[in-house]
């Protein structure tokens, strides 16, 4: 995954500006694809070089400068491409299992409250994601109620079930991981 489609894939639903996009990254609830200022300016240059998305400049204010960004059509056909190919799984890097791995190393209580501090991250973050999967299949969400103008109302359904779906499932993956920190709490004993 790249943050080159996470792009084209939020521009495919409407125009923004670099800062909307940036704050898009960085507010979304449960977003799946992280991105600082500091990636998503550059990467719009490329895009734009290489005709995946067009700029068009105005003024905002009297002095400052703002560029809106479109996807194109070969934008729009490359986020298709690459969304109809099957993509190996990312290797697993998640630091906190890294860690868990070595928890024998601490005593017992420290162990056991660096793993209950995670179960409980986790439990919020399946909160989140299921709220927002709630939002999602309800097509209360600025970007997918921007999505849905641009499309057939035949295929609503359709749409705010598979992004809902995503939202569910990242829900069901915290939800596991927090079980299984508290399995490692129980390994632990009193």
């Amino acid at each position: 995954m790249s943050l080159r489609h996470a792009v084209l894939g939020v521009l495919a639903a409407r125009e923004m500006t670099g800062y909307e996009l940036s704050r898009f990254f960085d507010s979304s609830a449960g977003w799946l694809w992280s991105a600082g200022h500091s990636q998503i300016y550059p990467l719009l240059g490329k895009l734009v070089d290489e005709g995946l998305v067009t700029g068009s400049e105005g003024v905002r204010g009297e002095h400052l400068r703002r560029v809106s960004y479109r996807i194109t059509e070969a934008g729009e056909n490359e986020l298709q491409r690459w969304v109809g190919t099957v993509h190996q799984a990312a290797p697993e890097k998640d630091p906190f299992w890294l860690q868990a791995v070595f928890l024998d190393q601490l005593e017992p209580p420290l162990a056991r409250a660096v793993l209950t501090a995670y179960a409980e991250t986790q439990r919020e973050a399946a909160e989140r994601a299921g709220a927002h999967a709630v939002e999602l299949r309800a097509g209360r969400t600025p970007l997918v109620r921007e999505r849905l103008s641009r499309r057939s109302e035949d295929e609503h359904h359709r749409i705010t079930g598979l992004k809902a779906g995503v939202f569910a499932a990242q829900a069901a993956i915290a939800t596991t991981r927090a079980e299984q920190a508290e399995a490692l709490v129980e390994l632990l004993g009193d």
